[in-house]
């Protein structure tokens, strides 16, 4: 008796040939059946990630906003601001004025007695009260006048108009005041010129081993 033999289905392609497709029909319906599954979640894929574009354009919209309205609130800060500046630099001195209005008062009221009355001593006290005004005013403001006399020299505070030689004060010592020195504060606003000590011997030698004259009682010194 012949055994039957299994024949192995044949296919003919587009192109006229014969080829054996050895694939079973279980095989075939399993893949029939994976291949919707794998579209679907490819389209799962495509439509999370569209989303997820959305999600980063929305994003960087809010972002691009939020920075547009922060660099509009710093110019409108700076704007404030150099304004704020420019009013306190050209009214810094406006309880100054408003003080030095009481002198101003003063002098036209001396100015008005001196008119009306020829009287010498009531014209000096005037003049005084307006400087008595004037100095409380000021020293009320910061101002504070530089001690120098009689003091060893500072030429932080003090600016050495001439040198004198004297035996009667120490060396480098303030002797006399030419133009008082005011500070503001802590910062001196004009030193104190004056005329500063020196011993009497404190001249060089010369080429021929003797010392120089001294000058005319004082020695100019460069400012």
């Amino acid at each position: 008796m012949k055994k039957s033999k299994s024949k192995t289905p044949k296919i003919i392609v587009p192109d006229g040939t014969e080829t054996t497709d050895a694939t079973s029909p279980s095989t075939k319906r399993e893949e029939a059946q994976a291949a919707p599954d794998d579209a679907g979640a490819e389209a799962g894929t495509h439509k999370a990630g569209e989303e997820s574009a959305d999600a980063l354009r929305e994003k960087v919209e809010q972002l691009t906003e939020h920075l547009a309205r922060a660099k509009a609130d710093y110019r409108n800060l700076q704007r404030r601001t150099a304004n704020e500046t420019a009013s306190a630099v050209r009214y810094a001195n406006a309880e100054l004025m408003k003080s030095l209005l009481t002198v101003l008062d003063d002098f036209e009221r001396a100015l008005s007695a001196a008119e009306a009355d020829a009287d010498p001593k009531a014209l000096m006290e005037g003049v005084r009260l307006v400087y008595a005004n004037l100095k409380r005013a000021l020293e009320d403001a910061g101002l504070q006048r530089i001690d120098a006399l009689h003091r060893p020299f500072d030429p932080t505070q003090h600016e050495a108009l001439m040198q004198q030689p004297t035996s009667e004060h120490p060396p480098n010592t303030v002797i006399e005041e030419v133009t008082k020195g005011y500070r503001l504060h802590e910062r001196v606003l004009r030193p104190a010129k004056v005329i500063v000590s020196r011993p009497p011997d404190a001249s060089p030698p010369n080429g021929n081993g003797r010392k120089h004259s001294p000058p005319e009682e004082a020695a100019e010194v460069q400012e």
